[in-house]
């Protein structure tokens, strides 16, 4: 699955109309074509469906049809997580993904899709590139939320053996030194062109450590600056052998951007610029359209808010009061502010950053944002859109990824 696809599923799920009908939100980790924790996935349904009486019971059980129709038969063998979504009733609605990385074993059913998790997996598997090289090989590759969806080969045309004949050893050295380094010009060539017409952001090397750096020092200025690591392996080193160890090297580059973002917050905070943070702040900049980046914590689990079953109006407050201010209804419901603030985000196409590990997020309250505007201000900026779509493939060779 390409990474403007999942981006179009996580807008579709976070503007999906709510009813009264449960969705069944499930995420679950898969092993060959299997459900890996069948008896945790169980007993959760059977928690859920003690939740349930009535109506609501029946939208439960019928929900839950097609899902176990799905994981029953259509998980493919190479996935290694799922994400499936479910709802009954007057609007039915369904979708299953399935993903090359690990998802969580984590179940809920509620008015709303529960989307965190496909945020996460989008915000830290992302899309990167590796080139791999040896004295022989370029190959480049391509790794979309962990599956290969590019894979270019090139290889080092032969040198013509003239020792003892027309050249001397030290004019053959001289002519292979400068063959090898026209195959890393021309490799890097062909690499800054596919990160370029795909609009790729982040490029490891992989592979002989003498060819990796002469790669990196023939790289140019804007293909370097997205260089996130290199991994080193001596000899031939197969496409298919770094991508787990890129996708790791992946993960820590994409951490440090995070932390980074967190550092950028704190310090527009403290010199006034564009920025809130507080779960009351983060949420009504997102309510009034503000935001460009929400940055949140892995971790950040805050209290329930409230909705108006009448207006619909929602707030922050941990107390609840006896009825709506805004049209006097006592009728309110648990909000979960953590899936109402990746709902707008990816309503309004802000970027998200969840940062792990991160004592200064932490001390903000566990959730900020970088602002587009202030309010009462207009000039809004421009959004950064990290899912533009590729252009320009030239001699792709796709592998083919679940759908």
């Amino acid at each position: 699955m390409e990474i403007q696809e999942l981006q179009g599923h996580i807008r579709e799920l976070a503007s999906l109309p709510e009813t009264r009908s449960p969705v069944v939100s499930c995420y679950l980790r898969v092993e060959g074509g299997r459900l890996r924790h069948r008896r945790t996935f169980m007993n959760r349904v059977e928690e859920l469906r003690r939740s349930f009486a009535g109506e609501a019971a029946e939208l439960f059980e019928e929900a839950l049809e097609p899902i176990e129709r799905f994981l029953s038969g259509e998980l493919h063998r190479g996935s290694k997580g799922v994400a499936v979504f479910s709802r009954a009733g007057r609007q039915p609605f369904f979708l299953a993904l399935q993903f090359y990385v690990p998802l969580p074993t984590w179940i809920a059913a509620d008015t709303l899709p529960n989307i965190y998790h496909l945020v996460e997996l989008k915000d830290t598997y992302w899309r990167f590139v590796v080139l791999v090289c040896s004295q022989d090989t370029a190959r480049i590759v391509s790794v979309n939320l962990g599956a290969v969806t590019l894979d270019l080969l090139r290889e080092r045309p032969e040198l013509r053996q003239r020792v003892g004949r027309e050249w001397t050893k030290e004019h053959f050295r001289k002519h292979r030194t400068t063959r090898i380094q026209q195959f890393v010009g021309d490799s890097v060539k062909a690499l800054s062109e596919v990160m370029t017409a795909g609009s790729y952001d982040h490029l490891i090397l992989a592979g002989d450590p003498k060819m990796t750096a002469m790669v990196r020092r023939a790289l140019p200025s804007h293909v370097a600056a997205r260089l996130s690591g290199v991994i080193r392996k001596p000899g031939r080193t197969g496409a298919q052998d770094v991508v787990a160890e890129s996708i790791a090297s992946f993960v820590e580059a994409e951490n440090r951007e995070s932390q980074a973002t967190a550092e950028e917050l704190q310090r527009k905070l403290r010199t006034g610029g564009l920025a809130v943070a507080g779960t009351r702040s983060s949420f009504f900049a997102l309510k009034r359209g503000q935001v460009e980046t929400l940055v949140m914590d892995a971790e950040y689990s805050p209290r329930p808010g409230w909705v108006c079953r009448g207006c619909r109006v929602e707030r922050t407050a941990e107390q609840w009061p006896k009825k709506c201010p805004a049209c006097g209804s006592n009728s309110l419901e648990d909000l979960n502010i953590r899936e109402a603030m990746l709902r707008l985000a990816e309503q309004r196409g802000c970027q998200v950053e969840l940062v792990r590990d991160s004592a200064t997020l932490r001390r903000l309250g566990g959730v900020g944002c970088l602002l587009r505007f202030r309010p009462g201000r207009g000039g809004k900026t421009r959004q950064q859109d990290r899912t533009r779509p590729e252009r320009g493939w030239r001699g792709t060779a796709r592998i083919p990824a679940p759908v």
